[in-house]
């Protein structure tokens, strides 16, 4: 048995192994996160919570006015002749308690106020008259229940607000607030250390000297790590040698939860991090039989679970998005961890006479008629940086599989077509 698994773990490391097969390996890493923390609700924007948490009151808590008018029992106002005024007992601010209603009687009240007991409606106040000696006539029927929010009516006690692995935005905290929740358990953070790859890579604001080039990889990686909520660790970038290149993984592994590098991920004599990573950790599988992004490594370095990622810019970003990604938010307790996908029409042609899967960049538009249809960037070259910035999903197809313009076909979300979508 053991021999067995060691010619498995040797093919996965001479072999290309297909998408499928590199997900599932990755997701069976025991990635669930364990550590927690409570956070306080003002701080918690974007944080996973651990625990579902539950409404201990109901909201509203009692029943109240809508709207700016006047309280009463419906039944009064039907059994009296149109135009027949009342006195009004009581006024009823928002924040106030309100007394019983008084038979006979009709309360001003504002929105948001109690409603008191014994009223069952409320009349607006456009739609009162109020005469010299301050009595009130109406001038629409009274219909009860109406303009009345019931106690429960948002959320009822002990309903779940947010469950666990739901990441918090705006409206969540909101939501949370009404409840009365000051401060929540949540995930802690995963630590990621990444680093780059390259001699000839230089940062942004610096000079390039001939045959140098400006290293995106680590500012798309920073950036995509601080979107999904997670603490990001840069640790530059790795002189390319076989020395520089153990002792950066070595220190990465006792940093961080995680490690991710881009770059020296063939096996030309200037790529050192694959045989590196081999030496001071262990690799589960190296290369995947998907376009762009073959060179891919997942394994770990000193218990640590490491993502060995291509240099090129494209090839990095489409496998940080359909590796890495789930893993950190697997790890992160999210309870959605993968991409949506969805279908569209095509509005191209396309046939795919490689021997690895495709994942084209497009871009999906909802049309006039509300049909979801999506491009094809014009230059699927693994090299052209803006196939990535001007698009939103990625198309995969087959290898010796084809679309046609008009057929549907499933895409992967990659960013909030919410606010990305236009409509043409």
């Amino acid at each position: 048995m053991q021999l067995l698994r060691c010619v498995r773990a040797a093919s996965c490391l001479t072999a290309m192994i297909s998408y499928e097969e590199a997900l599932q390996i990755i997701l069976s890493d025991n990635c669930s996160s364990s550590q927690t923390e409570s956070v306080s609700l003002p701080q918690s924007l974007g944080r996973y919570v651990a625990k579902t948490q539950s409404a201990c009151i109901n909201v509203p808590g009692y029943d109240n006015s809508a709207m700016d008018g006047y309280a009463v029992r419906a039944e009064e106002l039907a059994a009296l002749e149109q135009g027949a005024s009342f006195c009004v007992s009581q006024r009823i601010a928002a924040g106030s308690i309100a007394s019983p209603l008084k038979k006979g009687t009709v309360a001003r009240i504002f929105t948001g106020a109690m409603l008191p007991e014994g009223a069952n409606a409320v009349v607006l106040q456009e739609d009162t008259v109020v005469d010299e000696n301050e009595k009130v006539s109406f001038t629409e029927q009274a219909i009860k229940g109406r303009h009345i929010r019931l106690a429960g009516q948002d959320i009822r006690k002990d309903e779940p607000v947010v469950a666990r692995g739901q990441r918090l935005n705006p409206a969540d905290i909101g939501l949370l607030a009404s409840v009365g929740v000051g401060a929540l358990d949540c995930y802690r953070p995963q630590r990621v250390a990444f680093f780059s790859t390259g001699d000839e890579l230089k940062d942004p604001g610096e000079e390039l000297e001939p045959g140098q080039i400006y290293n995106s990889n680590r500012y798309f990686l920073e950036s995509s790590l601080r979107e999904l909520g997670l603490e990001p660790m840069d640790l530059g970038r790795c002189p390319d040698s076989a020395e520089a290149t153990a002792s950066m993984l070595l220190r990465a592994s006792e940093l961080a939860d995680c490690i991710v590098t881009t770059g020296g991920m063939s096996v030309g004599e200037e790529d050192y991090v694959l045989a590196q990573a081999k030496s001071v950790g262990s690799i589960k599988f190296w290369k995947i039989a998907i376009k762009p992004g073959k060179p891919v490594a997942f394994g770990d370095i000193k218990g640590v679970p490491f993502f060995g990622l291509p240099g090129n810019p494209v090839s990095s970003y489409v496998t940080f998005q359909l590796f890495v990604r789930p893993w950190l938010l697997r790890a992160m307790g999210a309870k959605n961890w993968n991409h949506q996908r969805i279908v569209a029409v095509s509005n191209f042609d396309f046939y795919n006479r490689g021997k690895r899967l495709d994942f084209l960049r497009g871009t999906a538009n909802v049309q006039s008629n509300g049909q979801l249809r999506v491009s094809l960037f014009s230059n699927q070259s693994s090299g052209v940086l803006s196939s990535i910035a001007k698009s939103n999903v990625l198309i995969p197809i087959k290898a010796g599989c084809g679309l046609r313009a008009g057929e549907s076909c499933e895409v992967i979300v990659l960013s909030a077509l919410g606010s990305d979508l236009t409509t043409v």
